[in-house]
């Protein structure tokens, strides 16, 4: 009988179950009890690679922007003032009849059309500035001749024209300019 006696039955021990891989040393089974100790280094062990598996695994975080403060308050810059063209002087109405006379020469009509508006806009600039011995007199001849000799380009009557340019040139060597304030008068 004793052959046919598991080894639990020879120690005295009573089988609580368990699988045939659980036996110990002396070939009695170990069921029933549990080693917590054996546990709890396992469960620390689980713990303690779990932890040091995600500090080297942790992705760092994106760095917070600076914190954002309201633009500091300047001044806008005063608006520089936008240069002005220089008050046209004697030399510069003379230049214009000058040009207006080279074009009357060549015969380049729409050139001719061309200086005479620049000697007009010039003119303008200059009208109420001029000073002469008989101001209002040479004012309205110098008008009357540019309005001749807008006439005479128009109808592309050279001979007429060069008449007019002369006469011009004649009337504005009488001018003389009341000086303005600035440093551009002449």
């Amino acid at each position: 009988m004793d052959d046919q006696m598991s080894p639990n039955d020879r120690s005295g021990d009573v089988d609580v179950g368990g699988s045939l891989g659980d036996r110990d040393r002396n070939g009695r089974t170990r069921g029933g009890r549990v080693n917590t100790s054996a546990w709890l280094i396992g469960a620390l062990l689980v713990v303690v690679a779990v932890f040091a598996g995600l500090r080297f695994a942790r992705v760092p975080a994106p760095p917070s922007p600076a914190p954002t403060r309201p633009a500091p308050t300047v001044p806008a810059p005063s608006p520089t003032p936008a240069p002005t063209t220089p008050a046209p002087t004697t030399t510069d109405l003379d230049r214009s009849i000058t040009k207006v006379e080279d074009a009357v020469t060549r015969k380049d009509w729409s050139a001719a059309t061309r200086e005479l508006s620049v000697l007009r806009t010039a003119w303008e600039g200059l009208r109420g500035r001029i000073t002469s011995q008989d101001t209002m007199k040479d004012t309205s001849m110098f008008e009357a001749s540019l309005k001749k000799l807008e006439g005479n380009i128009r109808e592309k009557n050279e001979a007429g024209a060069k008449d007019d340019i002369k006469e011009l040139k004649t009337i504005a060597k009488k001018f003389k300019l009341a000086p303005t304030g600035g440093p551009t008068s002449g």
